[in-house]
């Protein structure tokens, strides 16, 4: 049956299945006579088989947790925990491999593990996210390093003759001889002391945006400097501004998050700090705002919510 045609069947027929899932009267079957079947593709709704064999389409499956596994019916269904035991968990191992699999995960550490099937597929919890974001402040990039900064060692010389002046000895001047006269040579030598650096170097946002936005322990001049080699390869924000923004998409809606305040303002924020980022491939400076974003979004990378 089609997907969309498998999400619009009436609402009575999907009720009349859920007692399949709730009803522990028929014992499980044994792990030999279950069918192997293919896994559902993670964009579709997923279909599991009840404790008693009633099957049942579920829109979306999006965590597995120690007690259970938390799912949706249809796509306006609020968010329903419905415990292990009103699985037939014997075909969920051979049908549906990477839901037991978290099943397994989620007993055994005693905390929520993500599936993301269904209307999930794609969407990231905290835990993800914060991954992603770490991932990408540590990617190693390539940078041009500017002409300005690649420079020689250059060196000069001069050389003055001085010609012999008259000698005055006990009140008599003594000229000097003309036919070989002396002189005195003078060399002056200046050596330009400068700085070699390579035609490209690598490094990663999460070094950058910690230099440009410390206050204290970086020279102002290393700081302008490192402005100037961003704004010249503007890749080493805009990486990071794209990667913010796919993170921010891929969150699930406010209602599935906990109610935390770093998790309810999460999208936002993110949005915030991609705009921020962006602005500086163009700023003409560094103001003390722009260093706050920075070091704000790499607080928030580390922070506990996110691990």
């Amino acid at each position: 049956m089609p997907r969309l045609a498998r999400l619009a069947l009436p609402a009575a027929i999907l009720v009349a299945g859920l007692p399949a899932l709730t009803s522990a009267e028929a014992p499980t079957p044994p792990a030999t006579a279950v069918p192997a079947t293919p896994v559902t593709p993670p964009d579709g709704p997923v279909r599991l088989v009840g404790a008693n064999g009633r099957e049942v389409d579920f829109a979306g499956i999006w965590e597995a947790r120690p007690e259970g596994l938390v799912v949706v019916v249809q796509p306006v269904d609020p968010l329903t925990l419905i415990a292990w035991d009103k699985f037939d968990l014997a075909r969920l191992h051979a049908q549906q491999p990477g839901i037991d699999a978290a099943r397994q995960r989620a007993v055994f550490l005693r905390s929520p593990q993500p599936v993301n099937l269904g209307l999930f597929a794609g969407l990231l919890t905290p835990v993800q996210a914060g991954l992603e974001l770490r991932r990408l402040l540590d990617t190693s990039l390539t940078a041009k390093v500017p002409f300005a900064y690649r420079t020689t060692t250059s060196s000069t010389s001069a050389t003055t003759l001085i010609p012999a002046r008259p000698v005055i000895y006990n009140g008599l001047v003594l000229n000097p001889n003309t036919e070989n006269p002396l002189a005195y040579a003078q060399t002056g030598k200046s050596v330009s002391e400068t700085r070699f650096s390579p035609d490209e170097l690598t490094t990663s946002p999460r070094r950058v945006l910690d230099v440009l936005s410390r206050t204290d322990g970086v020279a102002a001049e290393d700081r302008r400097e490192l402005f100037e080699l961003v704004k010249v390869n503007p890749l080493l924000l805009e990486h990071i501004a794209d990667g913010l923004e796919r993170v921010s998409a891929s969150l699930p809606p406010r209602h599935l998050l906990p109610n935390d305040p770093v998790l309810v303002t999460l999208a936002l924020r993110l949005r915030d700090f991609a705009a921020g980022l962006r602005r500086l491939t163009t700023a003409s400076g560094i103001d003390y705002s722009d260093q706050v974003l920075m070091r704000d979004l790499l607080l928030l990378a580390e922070h506990p919510v996110l691990r």
